[in-house]
């Protein structure tokens, strides 16, 4: 029996640890809504950055430690550290079903589709579907021992694609609809030059560079768009003001809230980019940065509070189990 005299001093840690990160979550939420302004063009959608990018990121983070517990499991074959590798993987699979669900909602609003097959769509849907094979994995074999050990082999291997799919492949692709180079203000992404006639691509958009007009130092250029197989077909005229060197007309692509900017004309052409709406205010990059740092701690903290309650859940559940057997 646990009596008052032999309980731990610090006790009361966990306790006050769950208050405060309830709290903390509750603060970002009031900052995402009260502190950070609505982003041009996106109104209060762009706030779910604050929860699509600590998922993301957390997402691997937890498959980094399922890698390891699977590792450590393979050297001491304990029980233990086989749950742990599952739970790191569950969460790890939860985070990105929610980095998921919260870019398809952003989506929506600015390319004008729930799923676009977009890189970081596209590879992050395979990253899920990997996993789901380590769950249907462990479901299939009924030897405790044996499943075990497949699945920390399995998990390895798995882990391995991770890094690669979340973060190498999609930045292979320089003309992504992913706004990871556009969305923050002051950000550039990789543009295209187009002479006369020339034709590129931004994103998902075909650009056809069809003439330049000028007048005095105000530069437009006539560009034909289209999505994939010629669709939403348009003309764009974006403009330029050489003496400001700003943009002064950014018109925005076809059902879609990105918008097509004249960066610049030299004697090669014409430089267009893609630029996503965004806050313009400097007090905006504050509140966006503090916020979006404050939201990765919290669901730091709330990985590692369901973690361990879930790791002591199978803990206790094994026990019971082995009992039950004795």
């Amino acid at each position: 029996m646990v009596t008052a005299q032999s309980r731990s001093p610090l006790s009361w840690v966990p306790r006050v640890a769950k208050v405060g990160l309830t709290f903390w979550m509750l603060g970002v939420v009031l900052a995402m809504f009260l502190w950070v302004p609505p982003y041009e063009g996106l109104g209060n959608t762009g706030r779910i950055v604050m929860m699509h990018v600590p998922t993301a990121w957390l997402s691997t983070f937890a498959f980094a430690i399922a890698a390891w517990y699977s590792i450590v499991y393979l050297r001491r074959r304990q029980a233990r550290d086989d749950d742990r590798a599952l739970v790191a993987t569950e969460l790890g699979f939860l985070f990105s079903v929610l980095a998921t669900v919260t870019g398809s909602m952003f989506a929506k609003v600015v390319w004008g589709s729930w799923w676009n097959w977009e890189p970081r769509e596209t590879s992050i849907l395979i990253l899920l579907l990997i996993y789901g094979a380590y769950f249907a994995l462990r479901s299939a074999i009924d030897d405790p021992d044996r499943r075990r050990q497949l699945a920390a082999v399995y998990a390895l291997f798995a882990f391995v694609s991770a890094p690669l799919l979340t973060y190498v492949v999609p930045r292979m692709y320089e003309n992504t609809l992913h706004p990871n180079c556009a969305f923050l203000p002051g950000s550039r992404c990789n543009g295209i030059t187009l002479a006369n006639n020339g034709v590129g691509q931004l994103g998902d958009q075909r650009l056809q560079l069809l003439n330049v007009e000028r007048n005095g130092d105000l530069v437009t250029a006539v560009v034909d768009v289209s999505g994939v197989g010629f669709s939403n077909r348009t003309t764009l005229r974006p403009t330029y003001n050489r003496a400001t060197q700003r943009q002064v007309d950014t018109p925005n692509f076809p059902d879609s809230r990105f918008m097509l900017a004249l960066q610049g004309v030299d004697e090669t052409g014409v430089q267009l980019n893609i630029q996503a709406p965004g806050n313009t205010s400097q007090r905006g990059n504050v509140a966006t940065r503090t916020t979006l740092f404050a939201s990765l701690i919290g669901f730091t903290g709330l990985f590692f509070w369901v973690y361990n309650l879930r790791t002591t859940l199978l803990g206790l559940q094994r026990r019971v189990e082995a009992r039950g057997l004795a």
